[in-house]
């Protein structure tokens, strides 16, 4: 039986800072899909078949960073050898004609916004750095992208909502589990006591300092404390720490050190106040943890009923939740098996595949919305006019990537 004609091959720069999980997941296969052009300005790359790799200077800031890694991508269009951009995280605020999707994991803007709300009006002015650095950039990417994709239905209500985009040019493409975490399940084995699992950022958006104070300050929870990670909260929570045993500041682990710990702990704890998905959490289920969390909808929406939800911000409710889960084995175990199912749902096969079928939608889109535009008096400019021609007539038309495409 025949297959039919083979899909045509697109020609993508995927661009981003540094490589994402993402980039990790997704590429390999959309390298074998398309012609992947890697623009970063990190050196780690993705063990993907790239056409090329353009590397631009590692900058402080992430504004700079943008700009550069946007000029580079400019000048890929500019030149004939890309049909698409794919941004991650607003950091192609300044491409300039380019058809992009941007690809967003949270939402800076929602997360200020959000926090703001906590302090009075008087002391908001603090957060308008965030918004100068984080938040334009994110405006400038969403309201000018062809498509947005985002990793959760409650990400893609905030997108909606903040930046006024029309409901069908965002889709939700979840994030996938692996199977190694998977696996972690099977091997996992009762310990000498229970241990409490924390894997992210040391930093007050994950909220996780409050939690360890209340945590210290309950001494008859016989439980052992791990926390997985680095950040500006580190020494306060150090401080905080000081002479109790229980607690096990482990800083940065590599990938198999975290393996062996989700495979040794019962108990993850997630107080975050905002996610844009919570891969953490994706891998704690996978590895059968009952977990704890702060009641905000993207936890809702991946965790389901498989766990233990307290009001935003109790810290004393949620140190409670984990108290009584420590010492009611059996609850464990059933949360555990059943937050492990349900991780199983996550597939980054299925995001592969949605994700290759947005691509070839928006550049069908894009080219639909090119033939039957209008044609101004410079669209108009005869063949052999100079690269001027190509810019003009922008994303969709033929010129741009100096070739037919069939669709069909």
């Amino acid at each position: 039986m025949s297959e039919g004609p083979a899909r045509p091959r697109l020609r993508i720069a995927w661009v981003e800072e540094w490589m994402s999980t993402l980039a990790a997941e997704i590429l390999p296969d959309l390298a074998r899909r398309h012609d992947v052009t890697y623009v970063t300005a990190g050196e780690e790359l993705p063990a993907a078949d790239l056409v090329r790799v353009v590397r631009g200077r590692r900058r402080r800031h992430m504004n700079l960073a943008g700009f550069e890694l946007s000029r580079r991508v400019n000048r890929l269009f500019r030149d004939g050898l890309i049909d698409l951009a794919m941004v991650w995280a607003s950091i192609g605020f300044g491409l300039r004609r380019v058809p992009f999707i941007n690809l967003e994991g949270t939402s800076v803007y929602a997360e200020i916004g959000l926090f703001a709300s906590f302090v009075p009006w008087y002391r908001r002015a603090r957060f308008l750095t965030g918004l100068l650095h984080y938040a334009l950039p994110e405006m400038a990417c969403n309201r000018r992208t062809a498509r947005v994709i985002v990793p959760s239905e409650a990400l893609k209500r905030d997108i909606v909502r903040l930046h006024r985009l029309p409901d069908e040019r965002v889709a939700v493409v979840p994030h996938g589990v692996e199977p190694e975490h998977l696996e972690c399940y099977a091997r996992k084995a009762p310990g000498p006591r229970p241990g409490i699992l924390f894997v992210g950022r040391l930093h007050f958006r994950k909220g996780i300092l409050p939690v360890l104070r209340e945590f210290v300050r309950r001494r008859d929870i016989d439980a052992d404390f791990y926390l997985a990670g680095d950040g500006p909260d580190r020494a306060a929570m150090q401080e905080t720490a000081a002479g109790d045993g229980r607690v096990k500041m482990l800083g940065t682990v590599g990938r198999e050190a975290l393996k062996s710990i989700l495979t040794a702990t019962q108990v993850f704890v997630l107080p975050t106040y905002y996610e844009g998905f919570g891969l953490a959490l994706l891998e704690a289920m996978a590895s059968g943890h009952a977990c704890v969390c702060y009641d905000i909808p993207v936890v809702r929406e991946v965790l389901g009923d498989c766990g233990a939800l307290v009001p935003l911000g109790d810290a004393a409710a949620l140190v409670n939740a984990v108290a009584d889960l420590v010492r009611d084995a059996p609850r464990v175990a059933a949360l555990s098996a059943r937050a492990h199912e349900r991780a199983g749902r996550f597939s980054w096969d299925d995001a592969r595949t949605a994700i290759d079928r947005i691509v070839r939608e928006t550049i069908l889109e894009l080219e639909a919305k090119a033939r039957s535009g209008p044609r101004s008096a410079r669209e108009q400019k005869p063949e052999g006019s100079g690269p001027d021609r190509r810019r003009i007539e922008g994303p969709g038309g033929r010129e741009p990537w100096g070739r037919p495409i069939d669709f069909r």
